[in-house]
């Protein structure tokens, strides 16, 4: 099954019930600390994306990534493909018009050319598992990351480098949208090193970044 198919009407209430992004206190966030987290998803639309996801075809991601001092351990599986009727698509297509207007009528704006969420992905992880050891997103994302937390409770955090020293949790629940910086905000090539780990209760994340043509 496509992920995201719709199998029920949705909610008549507002995916984002009282949008609270602050474009002067993300980016002040973003350009101290690198990461933030932001309630968003009312209650009505995380339950129907949080049953479309399990609902979706997940394939396990590989265990290992990269090579010596860059190799990357991760236990997780994710999904890629979204059908056209998705009600992921639609979460992407309301959170791509409520950055575009917070932009448009922004003094500055802080990202390099148009932020515009192309890259979609299902992430899940089960109890018990490692997570994602520390490590930097891939240098083709831009501007942006941003994970919708549907379910789970369990450790994001930034750290300085690839043994997670100095280690900086991001608070979150469920409902939450973790913000974090990638190349391309405020004009800097910096990718932050973060890592998730004390997966304490089955964790589902819908990631939508922004992947360079």
């Amino acid at each position: 099954m496509n992920a995201g198919s719709v199998s029920r009407r949705f909610p008549c209430a507002s995916i984002f019930p009282t949008p609270r992004l602050h474009l002067a206190e993300i980016v002040e966030a973003l350009a101290k600390s690198g990461a933030l987290a932001v309630p968003l998803l009312g209650d009505e639309w995380r339950l129907l994306l949080l049953d479309a996801a399990r609902a979706s075809r997940f394939r396990a991601a590989r265990p290992l990534v990269g090579k010596g001092e860059r190799l990357v351990h991760q236990r997780m599986e994710v999904c890629e493909h979204f059908s056209a009727d998705s009600v992921f698509r639609t979460l992407a297509r309301e959170f791509q018009v409520l950055w575009d207007d917070l932009l448009e009528n922004a003094s500055c704006n802080p990202f390099t050319g148009r932020l515009i969420f192309n890259d979609l992905m299902l992430q899940r992880y089960s109890v018990g598992e490692v997570g994602i050891t520390p490590h930097r997103d891939r240098t083709a994302y831009r501007n942006l990351v941003c994970l919708f937390v549907l379910e789970g409770k369990g450790r994001f955090a930034l750290c300085d480098d690839r043994t997670g020293s100095g280690a900086r949790e991001i608070p979150h629940v469920a409902g939450d949208v973790v913000l974090m910086r990638a190349p391309g905000f405020q004009g800097s090539g910096e990718r932050p090193f973060h890592f998730v780990r004390d997966i304490q209760s089955p964790r589902t994340v819908f990631g939508l970044r922004q992947e360079r043509a």
